[in-house]
């Protein structure tokens, strides 16, 4: 029983890190290559709320990190490049755009691991250019994260055998509202939506836990990635401030929608990945995408009356803040 538990914990560990590890190389890959054309787009580009949504939407689809989006987005507000209806116009877009991630995840791509390592190792190491490095790096981000899949895949069998951890897991399995908040301290921990999407992945393929808790898991999942933008806020101004709440109360309003036509929600994920010809492996990735889908569908036609909403709760303050947001990465 210690040798399994020992067995179980270690690869949900390593398994976990290098998920996390994967995703932040592939993302930073690509943030790196693209990072002066993103912040050129999302000041030339977002003039509306919904040229924002869309401009965004692309931005985080092509680096996959809404984190990264969040933090350029608030620094641009703290800065006085963008307004807060725009601000909010990029939120509803990276959290679309950031599920491309968990889309891959639900693909079995587990064999490329160690070959997208050695390439990826390849690039960076031998070539001199930035952009083949960038390649480098983001190949290398592709290998770890299909290498963490796997990692914690391998877990799937001593948790089977045990009975004490099987029965602990199932106990959550029609409780989605538990699950939410499990999976919103869990990401809020690991600061990794992703790390947390692909172990949901991974439980719900090898029928641990069933699309109930899956579905609770990612909901809480997207309440708990706004810790990036509250830290990114807390030495900004007001305007940034309100942005990074928008972002917060976004996804938890949305969430709690979601889990008051929870049987409703559920249907429509099952009939939309039936309609797309996809097996049942699909659902969590579908899951996530359909909601951050739902989500903008019903805040953008109120998005002025939200704007005003997010500047009644959070008044201006006498308080001059520092803008310290500016001496992060992507305004050196």
């Amino acid at each position: 029983m210690v040798n399994t538990v020992f067995i179980i914990f270690f690869n949900i560990i390593v398994g976990t890190i290098a998920l996390i590890y994967g995703v932040n190389l592939l993302s930073n890959g690509l943030e790196k290559a693209n990072v002066n054309i993103i912040k050129h787009l999302l000041k030339i580009f977002t003039g509306n709320v919904w040229s924002a949504f869309i401009i965004s939407t692309m931005i985080t689809a092509l680096i996959q990190s809404s984190s990264a989006v969040m933090v350029i987005t608030i620094g641009f507000i703290n800065a006085g490049f963008i307004k807060l209806p725009q601000a909010v116009g990029i939120i509803y877009g990276a959290n679309i755009g950031t599920t491309v991630t968990a889309q891959l995840m639900s693909l079995n791509l587990t064999k490329i691991a160690f070959p997208s390592l050695i390439i990826g190792f390849i690039c960076t190491s031998i070539f001199k250019s930035k952009s083949s490095k960038n390649i480098g790096l983001v190949v290398m981000g592709l290998g770890l994260m299909f290498l963490g899949l796997k990692t914690l895949n391998s877990s799937i069998p001593y948790i089977k055998n045990s009975k004490e951890i099987y029965n602990l897991i199932s106990i959550y399995n029609h409780n989605p509202y538990l699950c939410t908040i499990i999976g919103m301290i869990i990401t809020m921990l690991v600061h990794s939506s992703s790390a947390t999407v692909g172990l949901t992945v991974i439980l719900f393929n090898a029928h641990l836990i069933n699309l109930e808790a899956a579905i609770g898991l990612i909901l809480g999942d997207n309440i708990g990635t706004c810790i990036t933008a509250q830290l990114a806020s807390l030495n900004a101004n007001i305007a940034a401030k309100r942005a990074a709440w928008a972002h917060s109360l976004y996804n938890v309003i949305g969430a709690f929608v979601a889990l008051i036509f929870f049987k409703h929600y559920m249907a429509i994920v099952k009939y939309v990945t039936f309609i797309l010809g996809q097996d049942e492996s699909k659902l969590i990735a579908n899951a996530h995408t359909l909601f951050n889908i739902f989500s903008a569908i019903l805040f953008l036609p109120i998005t002025n009356y939200y704007v005003k909403f997010i500047n009644w709760i959070i008044p201006e303050y006498p308080i001059i803040c520092k803008k310290s947001i500016k001496r992060s990465k992507y305004f050196r």
